[in-house]
């Protein structure tokens, strides 16, 4: 009788232990226990990281999403998203030029989703297709070291358009990114074009170039270096000299007629490891948080109607930006234009 109730005994705590441990399998699985494996996302980044970090880490603490992030300047960033496609290793690009998303639009990479927080975004700021949507607004600017160009040139006027660059004065005083791998660069040139024609744009450049202290790969670069003083004039965007700026730098901001503007765009990679969370990345960066992290870090200004100009930023309306620049026919002229250039070199 004993050994009986024993044996009950026995079995009974052998069904709670398995209760237990199936019990805990689930709750393990659930992640109640940090057991279950987080979702990431893989984001190719145009924007600076540290800007893209900021936005990402609030996205990861809203969502559980966790992310992986490559910073690349945008021509890189398209030939790679290109040379993946039988094989994406991204999900999401964030930033760079619109054109640059048209282009990978048009070479079939991108998946097609149109958030609903982006209804509030003019139609000439987004793809009809919803393709690729646009986060802010950049146009192209002249930034002078005002320290150095007072050593250099005293009191002469700083240049007010792009011809004045032209100038024999500035050879070697000046810093423009590469258009082959620039988005920021490809901006300027291809409105130029638009404005100009090809062949006045192409000769313009051709006469620029002994002016070029240095062509490097990144958009940002220029000012950052003529902030240092290595040069006295860096020609980005508007959004980074302003930053740049802002962090104690002397350095004043012209953006002349002619000048064309960066419609920065999100994009979903077609085929990526984890499309499901690439479509949550797209709804939450059209919101207003993301907008006022980014704009109030990269003084760009937002596409979004309740995002208000950051201080220390300006209202691009103001300026003599070229309204009139078309980044579908940019996209469209990329590589001839481009391809122009290189024989320049």
């Amino acid at each position: 009788m004993a050994a009986r109730k024993k044996n009950n005994g026995s079995i009974i705590i052998l069904a709670v232990v398995i209760i237990v441990l199936v019990g805990g399998f689930f709750l393990y699985k659930s992640g109640v226990f940090g057991g279950k494996d987080k979702e990431k996302i893989t984001v190719y980044s145009i924007f600076q990281e540290e800007e893209a970090r900021k936005i990402l880490d609030k996205f990861k603490e809203e969502t559980g999403i966790d992310y992986d992030i490559l910073r690349l300047p945008s021509g890189e960033a398209v030939s790679r998203v290109q040379n993946e496609m039988l094989n994406p290793q991204a999900d999401f690009l964030m930033g760079g030029p619109a054109d640059s998303h048209e282009v990978l639009k048009k070479a079939g990479a991108l998946e097609a989703y149109s958030s609903p927080n982006a209804s509030d975004i003019p139609d000439n700021m987004k793809d009809k297709e919803g393709f690729w949507t646009g986060f802010y607004l950049n146009p192209i600017a002249i930034g002078v070291n005002e320290e150095r160009w007072k050593e250099k040139y005293g009191s002469d006027p700083y240049p007010e358009t792009f011809k004045d660059l032209l100038d024999p004065k500035f050879k070697g005083e000046i810093g423009m990114s590469d258009p082959a791998t620039s988005g920021t660069a490809y901006t300027a040139v291809a409105s130029l074009a638009q404005v100009w024609g090809e062949d006045e744009m192409l000769n313009y450049m051709k006469q620029l170039l002994p002016n070029l202290k240095e062509r490097p790969k990144s958009g940002i670069e220029p000012i950052q270096k003529a902030a240092k003083g290595e040069y006295t004039i860096g020609v980005t965007f508007l959004g980074d000299q302003l930053k740049i700026k802002n962090q104690g730098n002397p350095i004043h901001s012209i953006v002349p007629e002619a000048a064309g503007y960066e419609i920065g765009g999100l994009s979903i990679v077609k085929g990526g490891p984890n499309t499901k969370a690439a479509k949550k990345l797209m709804d939450y960066m059209l919101t207003n948080t993301p907008g006022e992290i980014y704009t109030q870090s990269a003084y760009a200004v937002s596409v979004k109607p309740s995002v208000p100009i950051p201080q220390g930023g300006i209202d691009i309306k103001s300026t003599k930006y070229n309204s009139a620049y078309d980044l579908w026919k940019a996209a469209d002229q990329r590589k001839d234009l481009q391809g122009a250039l290189k024989g320049l070199r």
